[in-house]
This record gives structure tokens, C-alpha cells and sequence, in this order.
């Protein structure tokens, strides 16, 4: 399982890589697209597991919004303001699995289901836009988050962290991946242009908030009675599984880059 995993995580992060610096713009972002729409599909299948129009029609409704918002012209400010709005439904849904086992009604679940995928893609492209240099650096701070908090807690997890969510998840795993974030801020923080207990403690708070995304589709994934949502990735399970944690930390980057 490990070795699979190993394997599908770099031959994913050679493809990334080379769309990221080696294609066009607007292939990457194309790419970025179908990436979402792929985690769309899945989502929808967190929800509504059967009726197939129903799927194909949340995943047309998806695809013209990306196509609309696309085509706007989105400064700092409305970013801005997005990014506060994305900030604040993350911390609805984080608060929400405090009350876990919960009821969600299931027209608000196709709504946060939009409202989150939307966010992220646009954040995403807004971040790539400015520079794929801080994209890459954004995600190593998700990917380093989360790759220390496999292996220490898997080694010396003891202390259950959501154990009705994700029981596997642990507090010592949190702590391995707070550390490994710390180590790398402090590295690239001799390559940018800020203060590097400032640049430390935003990449900190990213990757924290990484960890609420998540533990919020684990949460989706439990009500809906499954492990993964996909198994396009070998060792990893779907698209949402990997993204997780970019969809609900992206928001944040974002306001470091315009305020920082």
C-alpha cells in the first residue's frame, strides 16, 4: 500500500510539475478544470449515489459556472472578498463537526458541494495567475502538512484527534505535520521577500487550515458510508481525497499573498 502510494504521488508530482512550468497558460488552466470537474463528479457521488441525471446535471451547472467565472476579469479586491466569504463557510463547516453526527439537509449539501468548488477553482487560478512559483510553494506547504502527519502518526499516533470522523487522524500526526511545515517555511523563507517569523506563522496557520478540509470530506465521506471518493489514484483513492485540503486552505494563501 505504501509502495503504491509512494509511486503514485511522484509520478503525479512529475505530471503536475510539468504542466505547471512546461505548457501554455491556458492549458494548465484547462487542466485545472478537468481536476475539478473529476472532484465534482466524485462530490456528487458523496451525495446523491444513484440517479445519474441528477449527477450530470450538478456537473454541467458546475462547468458553466467555471467557464463564467472564468471569463471575469477578478482584481485584489474581489478576491479579497471572496476569500473572506470562503474563510467564513469553512469555519461554518468546521464547527459543524463538532455536532458530528449531523443531519445535513440535501439541497444544502449540493450548495456547499458548488460553493466550495468554486471557491477553490478560482483561488487556485488567482494564485497560479500571479505566479506559479507561489502555487508551487502553497502546495508544498498542503503537501508537506500532510505527508508528515501520515508518517508520525502512523509511527506514534496514539491520541484519537476526531475519532467519530477520522479515526486514524491523531494528535501526535498533527504535530508531525505542523513540524515538517515549520522546517520548510523556514527553508523557503530565505527565498522570499518577507519576514521569516511572519512567513513561518502564515504557513503554519495554511497548513492547520489545511487540516480542516480534510477532516470536513472525511466527515462527507463517513456520512455517505465510504472510505475514498474515487479510485483513479492508486494508494491515494479520488481526486477529492487529494484535494481536500487545497480546497479549504486555498482561501487563506490567497489573503497572504495580497496582505503579506
Amino acid at each position: 500500500m505504501l509502495k503504491q502510494r509512494v509511486i503514485t504521488g511522484l509520478s503525479g508530482l512529475i505530471i503536475f510539475l510539468s504542466i505547471l512550468f512546461m505548457m501554455p497558460q491556458e492549458f494548465t488552466m484547462i487542466s485545472f478544470g478537468i481536476l475539478f470537474l473529476l472532484a465534482g463528479w466524485e462530490w456528487a457521488n458523496l451525495i446523491e449515489a444513484e440517479n445519474i441525471g441528477i449527477k450530470l446535471t450538478f456537473l454541467v451547472i458546475l462547468a458553466g459556472l467555471m467557464l463564467f467565472v472564468s471569463s471575469l476579469a477578478i482584481d485584489d479586491e474581489s478576491i479579497r472578498s471572496l476569500s473572506y466569504f470562503s474563510v467564513f463557510c469553512w469555519s461554518i463547516l468546521f464547527f459543524s463537526m463538532l455536532f458530528y453526527p449531523l443531519n445535513i439537509p440535501y439541497s444544502l449539501e449540493w450548495l456547499v458541494a458548488v460553493v466550495v468548488l468554486i471557491q477553490g477553482y478560482i483561488a487556485i487560478n488567482w494564485i497560479y495567475e500571479k505566479s506559479a512559483i507561489f502555487l508551487l510553494v502553497f502546495l508544498s506547504i498542503v503537501w508537506v502538512m500532510d505527508i508528515g502527519a501520515y508518517f508520525i502518526g502512523k509511527s506514534f499516533g496514539r491520541i484519537k484527534l476526531a475519532r467519530l470522523i477520522s479515526p486514524n487522524k491523531t494528535w501526535e500526526g498533527l504535530f508531525g505535520g505542523v513540524l515538517g511545515v515549520t522546517l520548510l517555511s523556514i527553508i523557503l523563507s530565505n527565498y522570499l521577500p518577507i519576514d521569516s517569523l511572519v512567513f513561518v506563522s502564515f504557513a503554519i496557520a495554511v497548513g492547520l487550515i489545511s487540516v480542516v478540509g480534510d477532516l470536513t470530506f472525511s466527515m462527507l465521506k463517513r456520512n455517505a458510508n465510504i472510505k475514498d471518493s474515487g479510485n483513479i489514484l492508486p494508494g491515494h483513492g479520488g481526486i477529492l481525497d487529494r484535494i481536500d485540503s487545497i480546497l479549504s486552505s486555498a482561501p487563506l494563501f490567497t489573503l497572504g499573498i495580497i496582505f503579506l
